[in-house]
């Protein structure tokens, strides 16, 4: 039963503790008024030595009675880090300690098991997945930033989980070269699962330099690292829906165009498929795209929709719920492919299976390896509005509407996966619904947030022989 994890971490403190404050000394130059008498020059150099004596005294006893400075600490790190940071100015990695700790988790523990290098593996989709490959006895190491883009508590929850699971979440950045070479010399990875990025559409108009440090630079910085590493692992990564921008066939195929995005965010996954391409086609890296289709459920993410809805409904705030205009005064409802993250996390291990292996040795490519893109959704797109109804019936609560026009922000009027391709090739049948994933998001959502709250449904349900799963919705799960 996993504590629930509360706050965010400490507020930065300025590095090197208070700074002592030094004397001054100042060098006046007096112009002496006329007098009746002239001091000779023996007493002038008297007086002269008498205060340079003091002087040198009092500077002395200042530095031998100062307590000693203490030496300076290296700043905290902030939760958005840079990613042009120094590597050596805030790494928190390394030691003989650190390198058991992660060939541990790495270590496969059934026959034929995978060696996976999880980033963003405190991220939704990167915590349930690491858990998913833990599971079934494949060595799993994980690598996640903790930034600050949404609330750090969660994501060190959805770790603490991992923790107990033996997966160890290496606090580091993606773009960090010298701890992914690191990373790659202490543990040959068969796999990479390559989560992390800089998630959201709307963000992006706020700090669009974010999305091409984590999303391009980021990406490159795993790409070098992989192409140089022996053996060379095969990726899969997280690429997006968003990609398919103002397509406007649907539902969306992996044929379809993509040289459209309507948000930055989607220019650089967009902009990430081209590179992989790359170095696909220099270096011989086994490369696999995954297109998700807005993923949901327990462990979520707090910017999407259908978790800041159940927040403000049950403190009775007002949602807002977006339209786009269908030609002339008609008005359609935002439609969205909502995908449970259990059949999101089983397209990711079917991808990890059937990956192929790269065929580069010392960065040179050696054969053709596979470059592959799929489609993970759901296939039933729902408009925005059926699931406010059912966020209302589960948390029995009427919630407050807003209906508004949909803002030029990089959103699009909905999204719908064809996703034949993966059913062919990797096996891939999504098979939760909406009501059903809602219903197991709202049980977590009050276990972690409002444990007053689930005990009451609990016992309303208890006649049923349905109960809790247990405290925060400790069981991370890919069924």
């Amino acid at each position: 039963m996993a504590p629930q994890l509360t706050g965010a971490p400490g507020s930065a403190a300025a590095a090197g503790g208070a700074a002592a404050v030094k004397p001054q000394f100042h060098h006046y130059h007096h112009r002496l008024p006329p007098r009746h008498h002239h001091p000779s020059p023996t007493s002038l150099l008297s007086k002269l030595a008498f205060w340079s004596v003091c002087s040198l005294s009092l500077l002395l006893a200042f530095l031998l009675l100062s307590p000693a400075a203490p030496a300076p600490r290296a700043a905290p790190e902030s939760p958005r880090r840079s990613l042009h940071a120094s590597p050596s100015s805030t790494a928190s990695w390394g030691g003989a300690a650190w390198e058991k700790k992660v060939r541990a988790s790495a270590r496969v523990r059934r026959s034929r098991g995978h060696s996976v290098l999880v980033t963003g593996a405190a991220g939704f989709v990167g915590c349930h997945a690491a858990a998913a490959l833990r599971r079934r006895g494949d060595g799993v190491l994980g690598l996640d930033n903790f930034n600050n883009y949404y609330d750090t508590a969660l994501k060190r929850g959805r770790a603490a989980l991992l923790a107990r699971s033996g997966v160890y979440v290496v606090d580091g950045d993606i773009a960090d070269a010298e701890l992914l070479a690191k990373l790659f010399d202490v543990v040959p990875f068969t796999h990479v699962l390559h989560l992390a990025a800089q998630a959201g559409v709307r963000h992006a108009l706020v700090d669009p330099m974010s999305y091409v440090r984590a999303n391009v630079a980021g990406l490159v910085a795993l790409l070098e690292a992989a192409r140089s590493a022996n053996p060379q692992p095969a990726i899969v990564w997280a690429s997006s829906s968003s990609v398919y921008g103002l397509n406007s066939h649907v539902p969306f195929s992996e044929h379809d165009r993509t040289d459209r995005p309507a948000s930055l965010y989607a220019a650089t996954k967009k902009a990430g498929e081209e590179i992989a391409h790359v170095y696909n086609h220099i270096y011989g890296l086994s490369l696999t795209a995954l297109r998700f289709f807005t993923v949901y459920g327990p462990w979520g993410r707090p910017d999407m929709a259908y978790f800041f809805f159940t927040r403000d409904i049950l403190a009775g705030r007002p949602i807002t719920v977006y339209e786009s205009a269908g030609g002339g005064s008609h008005q359609t409802t935002i439609s969205r492919d909502f995908t449970y993250i259990d059949d999101i996390v089983k397209g990711c291990v079917a991808a990890l299976d059937t990956a192929g292996r790269s065929t580069g040795s010392g960065g040179k490519k050696r054969g053709t390896a596979p470059f592959r893109t799929y489609n993970l959704g759901n296939t039933s797109p729902v408009p925005v509005t059926q699931l406010v109804d059912l966020l209302e019936k589960l948390l029995k609560v009427k919630a407050v509407r807003k209906v508004v026009k949909m803002p030029r922000n990089g959103d699009v009027p909905y999204t719908h996966a064809n996703v034949s391709l993966a059913q062919r090739e990797l096996g891939y049948h999504p098979s939760t619904d909406l009501q059903t994933g809602l219903k197991k998001f709202v049980r977590w959502y009050l276990e972690y947030y409002h444990p007053e709250l689930a005990e009451k449904q609990k016992l309303r349900t208890s006649s049923n022989g349905k109960g809790s799963r247990g405290r925060n919705g400790s069981s991370i799960s890919a069924r």
